[in-house]
């Protein structure tokens, strides 16, 4: 993919992480925020928890299941960190924050632009 379709290529920047517990039943399909590829329904109507805190507390609830097909892949998980290096230093009001951003933001295309079922989204 050339540098001028690289910059074609969306970046949420607040999306989920490849994968989301959705209520059941009110997500037909969900796009993976760290790639944007629909992601896998794993499971339908799971009483369970959905987070840390909830399993602590021994709390839980109905919910979906979905998750990125490449979730487990070595540049998904390297997209990921740079997203989550650019909001902790959008939080942390760094002086050097955009730089961090833009940075990421070029390396993450280039990431999503070589491969191709990412890339024709």
């Amino acid at each position: 993919m050339s540098d001028k379709n690289e910059k074609l290529i969306e970046i949420d920047w607040y999306g989920n992480v490849g994968y989301c517990h959705p209520n059941p039943g009110t997500e037909k399909s969900v796009k993976c925020g760290v790639c944007g590829t629909m992601m896998k329904v794993i499971k339908r109507n799971v009483l369970g928890p959905t987070s840390l805190a909830e399993s602590v507390m021994g709390s839980k609830h109905l919910h979906d299941v979905f998750e990125c097909p490449y979730l487990r892949e070595e540049w998904h998980r390297i997209i990921h960190q740079l997203k989550m290096d650019a909001y902790f230093a959008e939080i942390g009001n760094r002086g050097d924050k955009n730089i961090i951003k833009k940075k990421a933001e070029r390396k993450i295309r280039k990431l999503l632009a070589n491969h191709p079922k990412t890339n024709s989204r």
